[in-house]
């Protein structure tokens, strides 16, 4: 069982998603479904359904799509009493479009969210301090410092303010290379990450970004002593097929011990989303226990073989069917 905890504070910017049915061509389909995603808001609902408290703190435009993404995230019980609503004229909300496929087709997103309110915010929009005050944890993405330079200072801002109130921070080190360069993604996660406490990754993002190389322990060991963490989690996937795979992760906590999530084979009914439930479902465990990580691997584990199963960005399950699927994952979590 997850004990009740304080909030956990999460900021960013959710779109609303357009997606042809039945796996059309954009150029062809007659229809198109809307949702709603954004990697913060989805990991707020994720924790949500783990009936953990969680804020999302973003900006929204006073527009039908605007009102739309709101209802979306009241809807699966996330807190919006801090997302700021501004008229049409200080930008639009952002839209993706995702074109779903199959074998041999590989699935497509097209962003069109330039100009939204979000990307045109100001520094210093949110009060920061207030906002985390009696927070558990912070967490963020590494697509809110890409949109543009008013939300990569809030970032900043944020996790500045999270550090001064010792509020632990999470950071996904998501990479969008039609958002920005490599380049510009590397000067700014070598600012951040210093600052971060808990750091969701890759393998390659460590090579990438910050030179780690190594096996999966000996990159997590670099990380924990070149780059500071807490905690990192690296995620694992084997199998490119696109609706079958295996997750897995791996992490090391302030022990330095290595622990083993387990590998769990998901049919895949849609992909998008399952970054951040896993990210949801580890930040539920955590606030609950920092020194359980394996118990936060597990739920990650499972929060995230969920989403897969369903469509649309957000996870939709009760905290008994993610405690079950915790219960079946392949060989438990092991420590060494």
């Amino acid at each position: 069982m997850i004990e009740s905890t304080g909030r956990v504070v999460s900021f960013g910017e959710a779109m609303a998603r357009l997606t042809p049915p039945g796996n059309e061509r954009l150029e062809r389909t007659t229809s198109l479904d809307v949702t709603v995603g954004g990697a913060e808001l989805n990991s707020a609902v994720t924790l949500a359904c783990l009936e953990v408290p969680a804020t999302w703190v973003s900006r929204l435009p006073d527009t039908p799509f605007g009102r739309a993404i709101a209802r979306g995230g009241r809807a699966a019980g996330v807190d919006l009493s801090h997302v700021q609503w501004v008229p049409e004229s200080a930008g639009r909300a952002g839209v993706y479009y995702l074109e779903e496929a199959s074998d041999p087709r590989p699935s497509a997103v097209y962003y069109d969210r330039a100009g939204s309110a979000f990307a045109r915010m100001e520094p210093g929009t949110f009060d920061w301090p207030r906002i985390l005050e009696g927070a558990r944890a912070l967490h963020i993405s590494g697509i809110t410092p890409a949109v543009g330079p008013g939300p990569r200072a809030e970032t900043m801002a944020a996790i500045r303010a999270a550090s001064a109130a010792r509020v632990p921070v999470a950071f996904d080190l998501n990479f969008r290379s039609k958002l920005w360069s490599e380049s510009e993604a590397r000067a700014c996660f070598v600012e951040i990450v210093p600052l971060v406490d808990i750091l969701f990754t890759s393998r390659g993002g460590l090579r990438t970004f910050f030179n780690l190389e190594g096996d999966h322990a000996e990159v997590l060991e670099a990380a924990r002593t070149r780059l500071g963490l807490a905690v990192t989690v690296l995620s694992r996937k084997k199998g490119k097929a696109s609706r079958s795979l295996r997750l897995g992760s791996i992490a090391m906590g302030q022990d330095g011990q290595v622990v083993e999530g387990p590998w769990r084979a998901v049919e895949v009914v849609d992909r998008l989303g399952g970054g951040d439930a896993f990210a949801g479902g580890f930040l539920a465990g955590y606030v609950a226990d920092h020194d359980d990580v394996p118990r936060a691997l597990a739920l990650a584990s499972a929060a995230q073989a969920l989403k897969h199963t369903m469509p649309g960005d957000f996870l939709c399950a009760t905290r008994a069917e993610i405690e079950a699927a915790t219960e079946s994952d392949e060989g438990g979590v092991l420590q060494r």
